[in-house]
């Protein structure tokens, strides 16, 4: 016998309370828990029945508890190294294409180049375009990083793209840069580094954005 909407949503409600936070790690954990309840449990409607702090399925639940947290955990782990290697093969991707990698050859030749000579005129442009960029995927992605907040994979780059902003803006101090002149070549090339960065891996994740919202919308709704 299959479980209904509303046993699952059970189901989903308690991992949710324990801490299973991202949407679609607790999506994978709730298929399988109800699959061993399908498998296990011979009259489902007694183990779901509503008895207060007796119910089967919450003696059950609670039982497994440390367990399921454990796997939770084990679960954010694995897919943080897996998203790394996914996106370093689409970075690599990427930069394989003329119209990605020219630019890229650009800004690099031109801090090379004129780096020493335009310090401060250099360093205030990749400042601006650093958080040009950043603010522009903010804005572009504002409804579709708030419905998918809880998706491991969303939080994964939004993550990966505020330390890339944060970093340059404290190593070195960005006000002393600011109000006292302290350009350096080291925070040119830090800006540089970031900016590239944060075009890349947004590259990347507008890449797979579509295939995000077609996996995970109906857990959304």
């Amino acid at each position: 016998m299959e479980l209904n909407k509303e046993q699952i949503k059970k189901i989903d409600s308690f991992l949710e309370a324990i801490g299973v936070e991202y949407i679609d790690i607790r999506f994978e954990m709730v298929d399988h828990i109800a699959s061993e309840i399908e498998d296990n449990v011979k009259d489902i409607n007694a183990f779901f029945k509503d008895d207060g702090f007796q119910t089967s399925f919450l003696k059950y639940m609670l039982s497994r508890k440390k367990e399921f947290e454990i796997k939770y955990k084990s679960q954010v782990k694995k897919l943080n190294w897996f998203y790394t290697k996914n996106l370093c093969k689409g970075i690599f991707k990427l930069t394989s294409k003329p119209k990605i990698l020219l630019p890229i050859s650009i800004l690099i030749f031109l801090c090379i180049q004129f780096g020493n000579l335009y310090l401060k005129e250099i360093s205030i442009a990749l400042f601006m375009l650093l958080i040009g960029s950043y603010l522009f995927i903010l804005l572009k992605l504002r409804t579709f990083g708030k419905k998918f907040a809880n998706v491991k994979f969303v939080k994964f780059y939004t993550v990966l793209n505020s330390f890339l902003v944060i970093l340059p803006l404290n190593f070195p101090n960005i006000s002393n840069v600011l109000y006292k002149g302290n350009y350096s070549t080291t925070m040119m090339y830090l800006f540089l580094i970031s900016l590239i960065g944060i075009s890349l891996i947004n590259f990347h994740f507008f890449n797979q954005k579509k295939i995000i919202e077609q996996k995970y919308n109906f857990l959304i709704q």
